[in-house]
């Protein structure tokens, strides 16, 4: 079985194009060289495929090409995984059998007596955020009891699980529900919708389908929803009409009874799930100019805050407006959405991630609705894109030498674009180097196709005609090469004078996050460089999202500036501790000034510099005194 370190060692690959050692995998996940030599031999062994390959001298690499021809592992006929020997039990419980022989499942599993009685201790975890659910044993027999509804949300929320990585392949999906013709049941949903002039939001499909295909197979065995604790005056009018269409066609087709409380819950369940072709005024009456208001005060915010100026991009005060009247249709009816691209969101993006968790704070404040990660990497989703249009005003600027032909010059070009347009644009191609022209342009990198002479400060790289693998590292290594020089200028400014000797701490010997960050902001404050409210406003930050943004590391800080002068508080801990969804070993607890905001984002870039890179990361890992830190990161 892969266990979560496995699984962190094949992200881990995933996320860095180049090789990483063993000596650098092991200081990112608090793990020996020995262990990571084990756990990667476990895993191609896992795969029955070189899935990670190794050298000697590099390290070790991700084969993309084995992992994208490979089916999703836990689709295995016989399940591996203790998660996976629990989802096949519930499974079998509720929609093929209502108890379960242990040794007919134990024979079928292929496990010991031992391992059942651990994984039936596992399904009882499970079981205890359902109020009514029970796991019932008798004998060698078990079964689940428990109420409808709770048992629905219990598989479904397992199935999410079981998913979480083949999340689009609908045709697993059908493969969990025999009885059915799952791909007509969606057809059928589909073309009810589109006559209501609906339909259901992209990533929400798969669950809706997962929620259909559960109900109507227990429908098919007469277990039908019973409970009364649907709010039926929630505004599902449309919804409902959905519904009961859906499920009067279904009772045609298959023998299961109509009933309200079925139609009720899927109306709830597609509430909040649908992108309606209506006026937002249907949404939320007499509201469109409250939320207005509120967008431009949260855009205000962000440019007094971070120093980032959105108030005219009126792409972003639409789709903020439309995701706040939905979200406070979804609050007033309490219905849940996910967000698959959470963890991706958070960890790759944290400047992001850190200006959502205002907005967010400042919606709970002028709405009074309780916002929590899901929504605030929604809100991410948009100010993502908005700064996206703002960043590429500052992509490279570029010129292309080539003396060929159009059709080849063109063909160069485009395969050049289509690599690297996130980071740089062509402004000119030209046959011939003409110096005029060039300084007029000023442009940022010179790219040409034959050998090129000249006296700019430009930085120049030769590539052939039809770009290879080669060109495009040349490439690849002159942004990044431009992007260092840009970057450590900002850097080394902003940064040189905000860490001091005396707020770096090497060997912390505290087990909790709470108790490091009230030391590390107790200290700033007996220094006289924050007052007592930046310890609340750093703890209260934590309770909206933790600030381990990644393996090994946590940015902490204040929800808004507020120190009085620009300081970095460092603690590298004597052992990892558990901080949010990973180990943390190094503490970065940021105090900004007041009116520096600019401060903020030149750090976030610092950081995603640093974690994009595994030898960076593993030797900040490593370090033994102030300076060296310093040298590190400067």
């Amino acid at each position: 079985m892969l266990n979560e370190r496995r699984e962190k060692i094949i992200t881990l690959l995933k996320n860095n194009k180049n090789w990483i050692t063993g000596k650098e995998m092991s200081q990112v996940l608090n793990v020996s060289d020995r262990t990571i030599r084990s756990d990667i031999s476990h895993i191609n062994i896992y795969y029955d495929n070189i899935l990670i390959e190794s050298d000697n001298r590099k390290g070790y690499h991700l084969n993309k090409r084995i992992l994208s021809s490979m089916s999703n592992h836990s689709e295995n006929i016989i399940p591996q995984t203790s998660f996976q020997r629990c989802f096949y039990i519930v499974h079998e419980l509720l929609f093929k059998k209502n108890e379960l022989n242990l040794i007919y499942a134990m024979n079928r599993l292929f496990i010991s007596n031992s391992s059942m009685e651990n994984d039936l201790k596992e399904i009882k975890k499970m079981l205890e955020v359902y109020p009514t659910l029970k796991l019932i044993r008798h004998k060698n027999y078990i079964s689940i009891e428990g109420n409808e509804e709770n048992k629905r949300e219990l598989y479904i929320n397992l199935l999410k699980k079981k998913m979480r990585k083949n999340y689009l392949n609908l045709d697993f999906l059908a493969t969990l529900f025999s009885n059915l013709n799952f791909f007509s049941i969606k057809e059928l949903l589909e073309n009810i919708l589109n006559k209501y002039k609906l339909n259901i939001r992209e990533m929400e499909l798969p669950t809706i389908m997962a929620y259909v295909g559960v109900a109507i197979e227990r429908m098919l065995y007469c277990n039908y929803i019973q409970t009364h604790n649907i709010n039926k005056n929630i505004s599902i009018g449309i919804e409902l009409s959905v519904s009961k269409e859906f499920y009067q066609s279904m009772s045609k087709n298959l023998n299961i009874i109509l009933d309200e409380n079925e139609s009720f819950y899927l109306a709830f369940l597609l509430c909040g799930k649908l992108k309606a072709q209506r006026c937002e005024n249907e949404i939320l009456q007499d509201s469109n100019c409250m939320v207005n208001q509120l967008v431009n005060t949260i855009l205000k915010n962000i440019y007094i805050q971070f120093d980032v100026d959105l108030r005219e991009d009126e792409d972003l005060k639409e789709g903020l407006s439309a995701h706040i009247l939905q979200l406070l249709e979804r609050k007033k009816n309490n219905v849940n959405i996910c967000n698959l691209f959470l963890d991706e969101l958070k960890y790759k993006y944290p400047f992001f991630f850190e200006m959502s968790v205002c907005v967010g704070k400042i919606i709970e404040e002028h709405l009074n609705v309780t916002i929590d990660e899901i929504d605030i990497s929604f809100i991410e989703q948009h100010l993502g894109a908005a700064l996206e249009r703002i960043n590429s005003k500052s992509k490279y600027k570029v010129i292309l030498i080539n003396p060929n032909n159009q059709a080849l010059s063109s063909l160069c070009q485009k395969k050049i674009e289509s690599i690297f347009h996130e980071r740089m644009i062509i402004v000119k191609s030209m046959n011939y180097f003409e110096k005029k022209e060039i300084i007029k342009i000023e442009p940022d990198l010179i790219l040409t196709t034959l050998s090129l002479e000249h006296n700019l400060n430009i930085l120049t790289v030769q590539i052939s005609i039809f770009i290879n693998s080669q060109d495009e590292i040349k490439i690849f290594q002159a942004l990044n090469l431009m992007d260092g020089i840009r970057f450590k200028d900002k850097f080394v400014v902003s940064f040189k004078n905000m860490i001091e000797p005396r707020f770096f701490y090497l060997d912390l010997d505290i087990n909790a996050p709470e108790e490091v960050l009230t030391f590390m902001s107790n200290e700033l404050y007996n220094a006289g460089y924050v007052d007592k409210e930046f310890k609340e406003s750093v703890l209260k930050r934590e309770e909206l999202s933790p600030t381990s943004f990644i393996y090994s590391f946590a940015i902490p800080h204040p929800i808004k500036s507020m120190s009085r002068e620009s300081k970095i508080s460092v603690a590298v801990l004597k052992k990892p501790i558990q901080w949010g969804k990973f180990q943390v070993k190094l503490v970065l607890l940021l105090s900004i000034q007041k009116n520096s905001e600019k401060i903020m984002r030149t750090f976030f870039d610092w950081f995603i510099y640093i974690v994009s890179d595994s030898q960076k990361l593993s030797c900040l890992m490593k370090i033994k005194s102030y300076d060296d830190f310093i040298n590190q990161i400067i």
